[in-house]
This record gives C-alpha cells, structure tokens and sequence, in this order.
C-alpha cells in the first residue's frame, strides 16, 4: 500500500469520528494544569482493577508527574512521551487522558484512562481514534501495541474494534509482557482498521 493510501485510510478514521453529531471528545496536549481537572476521576480505585499503577497522593503530586511529561521525551531522548487529556466537547469536562510511547524503529505503545462514569459510551474509543490519527499520519507510526489484562474484557473489544488484533507476545518489542497480559497490534497498513462504534467503550 502506498503511504498515500494509508493517510489516507486514517484520515477516514479520523474523519469518521469528527463527523458524529456533535463530536464528544477533544484531545489536549496533558499538562500539570490538567491536573486539578483529572484528579478526582484518577482517585477511584475502580479505575486500576487492571493497570499496575496507583491513585495519585495528591493534585499537587499529579501536577508534578504531569510538569515532567510535558518534555514530551524521555531523558535520554528514545522515545517519545505522547500524552493527551480527554476533554468532553459538550460540558468541558476532563474525563481521562490516552498516551502513547513511541520508540525506536517507528513502533509505539498506546494505552487510555477513563472515569468509571465515562465507560461503556463510546467516548475511549473515539479519543484513542484520534491518537491513532496522529500516531501514523503525524509521527509517521508503522505499528502500534497495545496490552492488556486479558480479564479486562471491555478494552480488549474496544481494541478489536479500532482494528488491532491479538498477536503473540513474542513478537511485542518493548520488553517483557506480564504473563496476565494480552498484545495487540495495529499496522498502518492495516485495512482492518475501523472507526469505533459510536456504542462501544
């Protein structure tokens, strides 16, 4: 496929997600000033049933984790840290934020956070579209992973329906894969890459 025809192809999947009626969802670059805004939707623990991480101490703690991202790069400049708030168009709520690692040899990790009151609507799904979008248009991303606690049902189908698909972890290239975890990955290249449904995650 020429890479004409796959900016094309995610230009469609961004394209698609613009198009509902109204958008629901923005994506802001995360910065300490999100912080106020996210940490009373990171302190539930509801939120980490999942991901091997923690509730934040405090805002302030969060503001200074998130002061750190916003370098954008990790200290010894290999990666890149790709970190975005989740805004809801219609009330200006934060609600969560997607990140995504991009590493040597244009590969890169993506993972999202939502409040519990923002699952089941659709709104991971159509703000991990538009990372993507920018993953492999802007950044010019081959391949994206994703893992995943493979009791973690609701991600896994969310995943599936963005076109990821379940691959071997032998194959993932960023390090070890904890034995509860699943990988998926999405190539650019990939005609099964789909808009999310509208009524999914």
């Amino acid at each position: 496929m020429k890479d004409t025809d796959t900016q094309s192809n995610f230009i469609e999947i961004a394209g698609a997600v613009d198009r509902q009626p109204p958008s629901r969802t923005q994506l802001e670059p995360l910065t300490a000033a999100h912080a106020a805004e996210l940490f009373p939707v990171l302190c539930d623990p509801a939120v980490y049933a999942f991901i091997p991480d923690r509730p934040p101490a405090s805002a302030e703690a969060l503001a200074e984790r998130y002061h750190r991202l916003e370098s954008r790069t990790s200290p010894d400049g290999s990666q890149r840290w790709l970190n975005w708030a989740i805004r809801l168009v219609e009330d200006r709520r934060c609600i969560g934020f997607v990140q995504a690692t991009i590493h040597a040899g244009a590969t890169a990790d993506l993972a999202f956070v939502l409040g519990r009151e923002y699952w089941g609507l659709g709104l991971a799904g159509e703000a991990s579209a538009k990372a993507l979008a920018q993953l492999f248009i802007e950044f010019h991303v081959e391949s994206v992973f994703a893992t995943v606690d493979r009791r973690n049902l609701r991600s896994a189908a969310l995943l599936r329906r963005l076109g990821f698909h379940l691959v071997s972890a032998a194959i993932y290239p960023h390090g070890p894969v904890e034995s509860t975890d699943d990988v998926f990955q999405l190539t650019r290249h990939d005609p099964a890459a789909t808009p999310p449904d509208p009524n999914g995650t």
